[in-house]
């Protein structure tokens, strides 16, 4: 969490767009998961994990309503927020929803969802998504 986010690569900040950071190589963003993934993958058994992402929307910033296309292997994603504010909501089906630090989220992402943040601190988020079968 130390990160400045200047040092965020991909997209610019000061856009109205979300970092988003796959590398798993930067800034021991692998190594850091390493036991988050060690937790929660037991609660899928026989799936592997699979696309894992950090990604940041700044305060006042969203992503707009969108439906992720997933193929047949696909169980669900898992959010797992890093730093969150009361007014950031992430939006799925219609319902908006409080994602706290500190806890894990099995989400739908085939079903029309967005994020607003309208907090004054970022919303940072650690995803990935579940597969059938073995990576």
């Amino acid at each position: 969490m130390g990160i400045d986010f200047a040092e965020w690569p991909q997209q610019s900040l000061r856009e109205l767009k979300p970092a988003m950071v796959t590398d798993l190589a930067w800034r021991g963003f692998g190594e850091m998961i390493a036991p988050v993934m060690a937790a929660l993958l037991p609660l899928f058994p026989g799936a592997h994990a699979d696309q894992h992402m950090l990604s940041v929307v700044m305060p006042g910033h969203a992503i707009e309503p969108h439906v992720d296309h997933q193929g047949p292997q696909w169980i669900c994603r898992v959010h797992v927020p890093l730093t969150s504010n009361p007014l950031s909501r992430f939006i799925v089906a219609g319902e908006a929803h409080q994602l706290i630090p500190g806890n894990a989220y099995r989400v739908n992402t085939e079903a029309i969802h967005a994020v607003e943040n309208g907090g004054r601190s970022a919303r940072v988020h650690f995803m990935f998504d579940v597969k059938n079968g073995h990576g």
